[in-house]
């Protein structure tokens, strides 16, 4: 296992019944209202998440494609978009995959001295599949921010190896997220 963290990582660990959470917290540097459009712009969203679709509406869609490896689905449950009287702006959806029990995921921003601070929580989901999530919304969240930075994201899937080994310790200490 690595010593350190790798950078961005998020939190895995068991809530209850054999159930467990994921939960990042990262900083963008870039403003809230183009984060919360490059989550539910249509356009924008399958630009940076290429393949995939987001209807952004109370029972709208979300498809995350994922080539080989498969594909999400979900239904947006609720969802807010950031005003003067309340600047936090929040996405929840379900999140379907094969024949694993729905899950949900919710995206929360909120305003930050630099940019925006993203928080993406995934919760009920079983052990088995937790930590490939894990892995996967890192490397999502990576690709949002270079997709913000002009980057390339081609080789991000790169550290999917060292994730792994990081988010599988992680849920074998059997520790709750905070």
């Amino acid at each position: 296992m690595t010593t350190n963290p790798p950078a961005g990582s998020g939190i895995l660990g068991m809530i209850g019944d054999g159930r467990c959470r994921i939960r990042f917290d990262r900083t963008l540097r870039h403003p809230l209202p183009a984060v919360w459009a490059a989550l539910t712009d249509p356009a924008k969203f399958a630009t940076w998440m290429q393949g995939c679709r987001i209807d952004p509406r109370v029972g709208g869609e979300v498809f995350f494609d994922f080539g080989e490896e498969g594909s999400a689905t979900g239904v947006i449950t609720a969802i807010r978009s950031a005003g003067e009287a309340d600047p936090v702006a929040e996405l929840v959806h379900t999140w379907d995959w094969d024949s694993i029990p729905t899950s949900q995921v919710t995206w929360r921003l909120e305003p930050h001295e630099v940019g925006t601070r993203l928080i993406l929580t995934h919760v009920d989901l079983p052990t088995e599949p937790a930590t490939d999530f894990a892995v996967g919304w890192h490397i999502i969240l990576d690709v949002l921010d270079r997709y913000f930075a002009g980057r390339s994201w081609a080789d991000v899937w790169d550290q999917y190896p060292a994730l792994a080994e990081h988010y599988q310790a992680l849920l074998a200490t059997g520790a709750e997220p905070r």
